[in-house]
Parts: structure tokens; sequence; C-alpha cells
């Protein structure tokens, strides 16, 4: 018979794992992600030219030391 304050009882006890995030909530976020890097590319490809005028002209008017 063990007793509590057995060290070696503590040690046969299987620590449980921590659960991981559902493969369901995974599946959307990296679905979600996809979409908004894909949009991304998208725009930079083409956009491309007047995103980088209008933020040029967005920094001109925010950093004018």
């Amino acid at each position: 018979m063990t007793s509590t304050s057995d060290p070696r009882a503590a040690r046969e006890v299987p620590a449980e794992a921590p659960e991981g995030m559902p493969r369901a909530v995974r599946l959307g976020l990296v679905l979600v992600l996809g979409g908004l890097v894909a949009s991304a590319v998208y725009l930079l490809a083409v956009r491309g030219e007047a995103l980088l005028v209008d933020l040029a002209a967005l920094g001109e008017r925010l950093w004018c030391f």
C-alpha cells in the first residue's frame, strides 16, 4: 500500500497532455489567413503602383519634418 507522501506514487500517474487547437478552428484560421494573404498579393499585383503612390503621399503628409 502506498501513502500520499510516497514520492514514487506521483510519478506513476501519467500526466495528461494539454489539448491542442481543434481541427475545425485550425482549418478556419488557415483559410482566413490564406485568404488575407491571397487578397494582399492580388492587390499588389493589380494595383501595386497606385498603392505605392498612395503610400508615398500619405508618408509626405504624416512625416513632414
